[in-house]
């Protein structure tokens, strides 16, 4: 007797077991991307001599370290597309500046090593990271990308004129195969902090380069949820707006994606694909703890609902859902 292909239910949740274990998360993107990332500078050195009819100024800022050795993970769980990712990093990060200015105290520049791993594929690779100003981030990778043909992923296709909804994935699931590739990534982020508002857009310039079968030219990426070429370009962007209140922060996300096609994938002149997708919604996140340079630092839940405002296959009452919990482990004394 032949065994019994899984059903699409528990397909999925193998797939989404599988992710948990980046951030691009993620689209999120490590998003990639779920937690809100702000400028952790403090308020600059109180005056000498105070007043006496004025209240004492609180402590002074935390001192950031020289040399900071840490492990920082992102697990989380989604709905619509159903999946469960992780986002794991190793980070090794030099201080730039010790000023004690809100724009140069919080400045680095770090390289990293990142791993993604799931029953349907495996990346790993290394991260270059610079954040010369509270208010510029810069971070470029490289992601070495396997898939294993597994739980119905890589499925590619001719053009990216093609149906790949739920359904039609499930209903193409034996032409998924094996194959492997290169990404590039590229993420200006922009971020400003006054009082307890912060704000923060975060773009991606991403270059895939994937073997595909012979004759396929785009392929189902189940991270960003669209087609993308086999070989070119995908944009996205996840701009925040966010309160902080001690250990709580609150705010509203807007995430965006636009893959790039041209002629290589067979869409030019009068023939145009248009997989792109935008969503919008709240979020909310809490800290358990707010300590630093321990082993278990910053322990985190994060919850998100956003709406489709266009996708070609999710534009329904159903939204995008998501549950994650992160931390980060501090592995050297701080110096």
């Amino acid at each position: 007797m032949m065994p019994q292909r899984p059903s699409k239910a528990l397909r999925a949740v193998c797939l989404a077991l599988g992710l948990a274990a980046s951030p691009a998360l993620a689209q999120q993107q490590e998003s990639t991307a779920a937690l809100p990332e702000v400028p952790t500078a403090g308020p600059t050195a109180p005056p000498e001599v105070t007043p006496a009819n004025e209240p004492s100024p609180g402590p002074p800022p935390r001192p950031i370290p020289n040399v900071r050795l840490y492990l920082t993970s992102l697990n989380l769980f989604r709905v619509n597309p159903l999946g469960l990712e992780t986002q794991n990093r190793l980070v090794l990060q030099k201080r730039l500046f010790d000023s004690t200015s809100v724009v140069l105290r919080d400045t680095f520049l770090n390289a990293a090593a990142s791993l993604k791993v799931s029953p349907a594929s495996l990346k790993v690779g290394p991260t270059v990271e610079i954040q010369p100003v509270a208010l510029f981030n810069l971070r470029a990778s490289y992601e070495y990308t396997q898939f294993m043909g597994t739980m119905g992923f890589l499925q590619s296709y001719p053009d990216p004129l093609r149906d790949f909804s739920d359904d039609a994935l499930d209903a193409g699931e034996d032409r998924a195969y094996s194959t492997s590739g290169h990404h590039f990534m590229l993420e200006p982020t922009l971020q400003a902090k006054v009082g307890p508002i912060a704000v923060r857009t975060k773009f991606s310039f991403e270059y895939w380069n994937l073997s595909l079968r012979d004759g396929e030219t785009t392929f189902y990426d189940p991270f960003l949820d669209t087609l993308l070429a086999g070989k070119g370009w995908v944009y996205t962007n996840d701009s925040d707006v966010i309160y902080l209140a001690d250990r709580w922060a609150t705010g509203v996300r807007f995430s965006g994606v636009w893959p790039q096609y041209d002629a290589d994938q067979g869409v030019s002149g009068s023939r145009k694909a248009n997989n792109s997708h935008m969503r919008v919604g709240p979020f909310a996140s809490y800290a358990f703890n707010q300590d630093e340079g321990t082993l278990f630092n910053r322990p985190t839940v994060v919850a998100s609902v956003a709406w489709y405002l266009k996708h070609p296959s999710r534009q329904d009452a159903l939204p995008f859902m998501f549950v994650g919990f992160a931390f980060n482990s501090d592995l050297m004394r701080q110096r």
